[in-house]
Parts: structure tokens; C-alpha cells; sequence
């Protein structure tokens, strides 16, 4: 029996209990976890039904809301965190939700972790690999809206859109807005709370609205 409570690292990743006996009790005492556990392979049908291509080992914790009138592409050994009682982390209000308008796209990378995280693509949204992304991070290639004040509900051709690339390696913390045009560097921090209008240099921390070199992160 002593195995139950070896440490183990790969649960403590996957599930935040660091052995077997603590992963038993955690499903006792908070069922929900169990139920979004057991539902997660049933619920990629989301993405299959709207002809979202993806790789393997992807997992759909809670229901997402996705929307893909352009092109969407998911690596593999992702997380699509939508339901507020999951295993390790849960998000702070909504869930995952990825929209593409007709030119839209959204390609993300390997071990990438959506913790109810809001991606909207009019033009071209890239993610690298390793990145998590802390809860109701928002990430947008478009205004949305024209400044201008007399074509701000219409003149949508006129619309300013922008590509955003989030490099490898990047975590980006809670609350964030990813905005237009902005280039995240690799290996970098994101503050929570933070506004990102500008690009960021790798291996970086940034933090602030709007944000702002903070410090850089050791390599080695």
C-alpha cells in the first residue's frame, strides 16, 4: 500500500495531488472534479463539429464556446480549461472561447494550457508551444470597432486588424489583455492584469496597464 502515497510528479502536474492516496480523497470530497474528469473525451466532439483540426492527447475540461468561421488548428497535449472545478486549476468565471470571423486564424502549438481563455481572430492569431495562460486572459488581432465615432457600428472593411505571435515558452497570468499587432517574446512573463499594446522582448517579465519592462529572466 505504501505507493498510494509516493510522491508522484507527473499527478501532482496533471492533477495537483502529489500521490494516489491524496488524489482518492480529493475525488471523494470534491465529486465535480471526478464528473469534468470522466466528461473531458466526450466533449472534443465540440471541436469536431466545428472542424476544428487538432492534434493528440488535446483535453476539454467543461464545455467550450467555439466558433470557427475561418481556420482553427490545435497541437497536441493541450488543455482547454472551461469548467470552474477540474483537476489543478480551475478557471475564475467563464470558459474557454475561440472565435474566427471568415479571415480569421488561430494556430496553436504543443503544450499549450487554456484556462479560460478568450482567443478572437479576424486576421491571424499564433501560439507557440509551452505556454499556459492564466484565467480570462483575452488575446485579439481586430479593435472590433472602428475609432472614428461616426463608423464605429459600421464600415466594418474598415477595422484595423493586426497578427499577434505569442512565442514559445511564455506564461501569461490572469486577467490579460493580449491586444492587436503586439509580439510576445520567447520565454517571457506577463503580470496579471497586465494590457500588452506593444511587443515584448524575450525572456522578459512585463507587468502594468499598459505594460512595461519590468526585468529580464535568467537563461541558465
Amino acid at each position: 500500500m505504501s505507493f498510494l502515497f509516493k510522491y508522484n510528479e507527473k499527478l501532482k502536474f496533471d492533477t495537483g495531488n502529489e500521490n494516489y492516496y491524496e488524489l482518492i480523497k480529493d475525488g471523494v470530497l470534491h465529486f465535480p472534479k471526478v464528473i469534468t474528469f470522466l466528461a473531458a473525451p466526450l466533449l472534443k466532439i465540440i471541436l469536431m463539429l466545428n472542424s476544428v483540426r487538432y492534434g493528440k492527447n488535446v483535453t476539454v475540461y467543461g464545455c467550450p464556446r467555439i466558433e470557427n468561421k475561418g481556420q482553427m488548428v490545435l497541437g497536441s497535449n493541450i488543455r482547454l480549461i472551461s469548467a470552474k472545478c477540474g483537476y489543478n486549476s480551475g478557471n475564475l468565471a467563464g470558459g474557454v472561447f475561440l472565435r474566427t470571423g471568415t479571415s480569421g486564424k488561430i494556430s496553436i502549438g504543443d503544450e499549450v494550457y487554456l484556462n479560460g481563455t478568450s482567443i478572437i481572430s479576424e486576421l491571424e492569431i499564433n501560439l507557440g508551444n509551452r505556454i499556459m495562460i492564466g484565467a480570462n486572459t483575452v488575446i485579439m488581432d481586430t479593435n472590433t470597432h472602428n475609432v472614428f465615432y461616426k463608423d464605429r457600428l459600421r464600415r466594418w472593411d474598415k477595422i484595423v486588424r493586426q497578427p499577434v505571435k505569442i512565442e514559445d515558452d511564455v506564461w501569461i497570468g490572469a486577467n490579460c489583455f493580449i491586444l492587436k499587432g503586439v509580439t510576445v517574446g520567447k520565454g517571457s512573463v506577463i503580470g496579471a492584469g497586465s494590457v500588452v499594446n506593444k511587443n515584448v522582448e524575450p525572456f522578459s517579465i512585463y507587468a502594468g496597464n499598459p505594460a512595461v519592462f519590468v526585468k529580464k529572466i535568467e537563461t541558465e
